[in-house]
């Protein structure tokens, strides 16, 4: 299926390794035009030399998206370098390691207001861009009240993003705005905290193998398939999603 994705500009944050990677895999080999930031020039440079090997010249940064006035700037020059903006895959996430309520803060700053700065920064360039489209990179963590006591600060503001991008839907529809998220299970990918799970704590990740219908954790390119199809304009009637990617993970029915 041609998704009629050739030529559009997008900006994916956090595309050096697993599903922001997996995302611009897909968006260069539909020749887009991408940008994207992430933490450690070793892991950019990896993925640069990837896309470099396709033919594709994406513009890729070392960047911490929560250093507000970096992120700005770099935010800014990436449009201009792309010409324009169409399509936003906010997808940044980490692994807290403080604990109490400086835990709750970094969670807050990087699993919630990283996601509106971006935003923010889009919606001027995307209401010129061509059906434009913002895709957030959820977890299934913002239904579940059973988390990982590492999770508990994740899942709640990751539900917080779920609300704020739904409402955002509603607001931007006027200026033709598309606005979804995608909700992952457990995701395995090279050296991810899945990969770290399996390796110290096997009992562990066989639980959470066993919560999915297929009885294995997911893949970066499952996830990145369905958002590439919902920034796409073959999406162009589908809004406030919230689509879950989760081998069935969530054992509720999906009204």
């Amino acid at each position: 299926m041609n998704l009629n994705l050739k030529g559009k500009r997008a900006i994916v944050t956090g595309g050096s390794r697993g599903i922001g990677k997996a995302v611009i895999d897909n968006f260069v080999d539909a020749g887009m035009k991408i940008a994207t930031c992430a933490r450690g020039q070793a892991s950019i440079d990896a993925s640069l030399s990837h896309w470099n090997a396709k033919g594709e010249n994406v513009l890729a940064q070392p960047l911490d998206v929560t250093d507000e006035s970096a992120f700005t700037a770099w935010f800014e020059n990436a449009v201009e370098s792309l010409g324009g903006l169409d399509v936003l895959v906010s997808n940044v996430s980490t692994r807290i390691e403080s604990q109490g309520i400086e835990r709750w803060k970094q969670t807050f700053e990087v699993d919630l207001l990283q996601h509106i700065r971006a935003t923010e920064l889009a919606i001027p360039h995307l209401k010129k861009g061509s059906q434009p489209a913002i895709v957030y990179v959820a977890s299934i963590a913002s239904v579940m009240t059973a988390n990982m006591p590492s999770e508990v600060e994740y899942g709640t503001m990751k539900a917080a993003l779920v609300s704020y991008a739904t409402q955002l839907a509603n607001q931007l529809g006027q200026f033709n705005i598309r606005v979804n998220l995608v909700s992952p299970g457990p995701i395995h990918h090279d050296q991810g905290f899945w990969e770290v799970v399996k390796q110290k704590q096997p009992d562990l990740y066989q639980r959470a193998e066993a919560i999915s219908v297929f009885n294995r954790l997911g893949k970066p390119k499952e996830v990145a398939d369905s958002i590439t199809f919902l920034s796409s304009p073959m999406a162009s009637n589908i809004t406030a999603v919230n689509l879950r990617v989760d081998g069935g993970a969530i054992k509720t029915v999906n009204f």
